[in-house]
């Protein structure tokens, strides 16, 4: 338990360095398992606003020719349709890369809803994630 304590404060570290100074809300997201070829987190989401915009990402360092990337996410155990403009897959790409994945939250303002994301990972290192409310 200590461990997922501490990777939750490095992770919101991260975030806090990382987050524009524009209207997004950085929201927070729990690990669920680690290892080098795959991540699993599970983000609590309370809606604030119908067709509330939200976006995950995942960052990566080192990547190269062999390098394959890809993520999955559910919404309340749902499979979630990202967005145009998102890329949950890469392949092949070279040096810092990212999937992203922009969603509509629906729903009436104060329902729970729970995000979970699986990141899948070959030949590139994991730099950490972004979940922000737009």
């Amino acid at each position: 338990m200590m461990k997922h304590a501490w990777l939750n404060v490095i992770f919101l570290s991260m975030v806090a360095a990382a987050a524009p100074a524009c209207a997004e809300e950085v929201l927070a997201c729990e690990t669920q398992s680690v290892n080098f070829k795959k991540r699993e987190f599970r983000c609590p989401l309370t809606v604030k606003a119908n067709a509330q915009q939200i976006r995950f990402k995942a960052n990566f360092t080192g990547s190269h020719d062999d390098t394959q990337l890809s993520m999955t996410l559910t919404l309340d155990g749902l499979p979630v349709t990202c967005s145009k403009g998102s890329k949950t897959w890469l392949n092949s790409e070279d040096g810092d890369v990212s999937l992203d994945c922009h969603l509509v939250l629906d729903g009436a303002a104060g329902a729970q809803r729970m995000l979970r994301a699986t990141v899948n990972i070959y030949h590139a290192e994991f730099a950490g994630i972004q979940l922000s409310a737009l």
